[in-house]
């Protein structure tokens, strides 16, 4: 155990340009050194994690939605906009040069009025006397600002890193949104297990229903009884329904993800995964600095931190060198000519006296930016851990219920057996049938439910791990 959380993530990389900011001093918590498991063997994870899953269905769903997705496509956009962003932000640091051209044509008169005005005041056209004169002028200027403090280099610190943190939150959203989309097919194959349930709950209530039948018509039963017992029947067909819609449903989702048309045309597996993929016997609690989404929030505190130092040196003067050379003439082919140059050299010096507390409210603005990202940084730190210790503990209890439900469905199937030969030979109810009959394949819907949810939290863990369980130091 340690006493203080050691922020690993927040190491310096070979790419970043500015050491992370430290806030050991922020917090105070135990965390342990590793997580220990009881399992019967390792695996290490490939990229395409879903692949140990051993499901070729869901091999090829999920390499679709990969090359697919609406939203991947966006966050790749967005990491491209972040780089680009770098880009401009580094060119600031070089002089910008331009060319420039231009014709003016200039006109004056003896009235020392526009001819249209003087011709209004009742002057003749005659009596004005009109000079025309053009202008030609072609020139290349540069402009340079020195950066004597470092403030376009801190934007381009900030820059840089906001591309890498958009770099690795896209790494996330990737983790993420496929966990998501691997969920969603178990999901899938947990809702065609209900509904082939569903169907054989109705079937067996169906036949239930006619030995009733042939009761009432024989006179042994009453028709309130009989009328009841229909109305039991048509519920249970009434949930079949319902169940189809929801497989429906959930197959249209999975559609739209992969961007296809949202049809009920979309292949699963018959059943679960018999093999899925197993914890190591010891996992380093510092595994989760590989995150994606730790890694994306350590490159916005450092940019944060130079849009702050940025921030800071706006209020310092600011240099420009400037400069240019060309030609202007009032004939075209002068401007060739070197009688006719023109250059101009020059430094402007601007230097903020009174804005209104403007740049003053920007550096505290930068100031408070930079805490917030400090407090998100340790927000999604534990938020991490917890996810894993959450993850852990979850994974064991789902083994367990998955065993008592299995012991529950071997005497629920024992139950509706007895209870079925006793309502033939007319021992048993109606009512103790049907319910004997909804007691059993409840058990096998909640076998599916907790078959689906154990793998949704082995799929968690993996997200919570940052891609699964291989892990070097």
């Amino acid at each position: 155990m340690r006493e203080k959380i050691f922020f690993s993530a927040l190491i310096f990389f070979s790419c970043a340009s500015k050491n992370p900011l430290n806030p050991e001093n922020i917090i105070d918590i135990k965390i342990p050194l590793e997580w220990e498991l009881s399992v019967s063997e390792s695996i290490n994870f490939s990229e395409n994690w879903w692949n140990n899953f051993d499901d070729d269905n869901l091999s090829l769903y999920m390499n679709e939605f990969m090359d697919e997705n609406i939203n991947l496509e966006k966050a790749m956009l967005n990491t491209r906009k972040a780089k680009q962003a770098s880009v401009i932000a580094t060119g600031s640091l070089l002089p910008s040069i331009s060319i420039s051209s231009g014709v003016v044509e200039s006109e004056q008169n003896t009235a020392g009025i526009p001819t249209i005005f003087s011709t209004l005041l009742g002057q003749s056209s005659d009596e004005v006397t009109v000079f025309t004169q053009e202008n030609y002028n072609l020139s290349l200027g540069t402009q340079w600002e020195i950066d004597l403090w470092g403030k376009l280099r801190q934007g381009r610190i900030a820059t840089k890193q906001q591309y890498l943190s958009a770099k690795h939150y896209e790494e996330f959203l990737k983790l993420s949104l496929s966990a998501e989309a691997a969920k969603l097919y178990f999901s899938i194959i947990e809702a065609e297990q209900v509904l082939n349930n569903a169907s054989k709950k109705l079937k067996n209530a169906e036949t239930i229903f006619e030995l009733y039948s042939l009761r009432y018509n024989k006179g042994s039963i009453s028709i309130e009884a009989y009328q009841q017992s229909e109305i039991i029947f048509n519920a249970t067909k009434s949930d079949y329904n319902n169940k189809r819609l929801a497989v429906n449903m959930l197959k249209r989702e999975a559609k739209l993800l992969v961007k296809d048309y949202p049809s009920t045309q979309f292949l699963v597996s018959s059943n679960f995964p018999k093999k899925i993929p197993n914890i190591p016997n010891t996992v380093p609690a510092d595994i989760v600095k590989r995150r994606p989404d730790l890694i994306a929030q350590q490159y916005n505190l450092l940019a944060t931190n130079a849009l702050d130092k940025q921030a800071l040196l706006t209020l310092f003067p600011t240099f420009n060198l400037t400069g240019g050379y060309g030609g202007s003439s009032n004939d075209l082919q002068d401007l060739t000519n070197e009688d006719f140059a023109v250059w101009n050299k020059g430094l402007n010096v601007f230097i903020p006296v009174f804005n209104a507390g403007k740049l003053i409210a920007n550096k505290k603005l930068a100031k408070s930016n930079k805490e917030i990202a400090m407090l998100d940084f340790i927000n999604a730190l534990l938020t991490a851990y917890k996810e894993v210790e959450s993850g852990l503990d979850s994974d064991l209890t789902s083994n367990e219920s998955l065993d008592i439900i299995n012991q529950n469905i071997l005497l629920s199937e024992s139950i509706y057996t007895t209870t079925l030969e006793g309502f033939i030979k007319g021992s048993s109810t109606f009512e103790d049938a049907i319910n004997a009959n909804n007691a059993l394949y409840d058990n096998l819907d909640l076998k599916a439910r907790i078959e689906k949810i154990r793998i949704e939290q082995r799929i968690n863990l993996i997200l919570a791990l940052g891609g699964g369980f291989k892990y070097k130091k």
